[in-house]
């Protein structure tokens, strides 16, 4: 019997990752236990090639075994992420997603006459346009952590 494919498979596979990037809890935890259920096959991928499938460091796949090999009861939940210290976000996935796209142009494209964001550029440009109130301080955690996530490449 011929394998089955997929046409255009690189753009579903980019697809498909750009998805499990997503910063959600549960997709999290769903890659996880797919990659541990992967791990339980009898002659299965190895985590290296369990990491590539997934486009994560082999270190990655390993740290989520050794977590479910030092639970004292079979327990998945412990591949789950301990919740995290500070104060949850106050913008909504849509605002964060306006932060994303204007700093993903210059300024000088969103019509301000600066060449790079900075916390103060980022503040008053989201205050005119959008109504959104967020201190130079916050505004530089926001251009810091989402052109860290655009950056992002799975490390080998």
């Amino acid at each position: 019997m011929e394998r089955l494919r997929l046409k255009q498979a690189d753009e579903i596979r980019r697809q498909i990752l750009a998805y499990m990037a997503s910063d959600d809890a549960e997709i999290q935890y769903l890659i996880r236990l797919n990659a541990m259920l992967l791990l339980t096959m009898e002659n299965g991928p190895s985590a290296i090639q369990i990491a590539d499938l997934y486009g994560l460091a082999r270190q990655t796949v390993t740290r989520w075994a050794a977590r479910l090999n030092k639970s004292e009861t079979v327990d998945i939940d412990v591949l789950r992420d301990a919740p995290k210290p500070g104060r949850a976000t106050r913008m909504s996935e849509k605002q964060i997603a306006l932060v994303d796209k204007a700093l993903s142009q210059s300024p000088r494209k969103a019509g301000i006459a600066k060449d790079q964001w900075s916390g103060a550029v980022l503040s008053g440009y989201l205050q005119q346009k959008y109504k959104i109130e967020l201190t130079t301080r916050m505004c530089q955690r926001w251009i810091r952590r989402l052109e860290d996530k655009r950056l992002k490449t799975p490390r080998r």
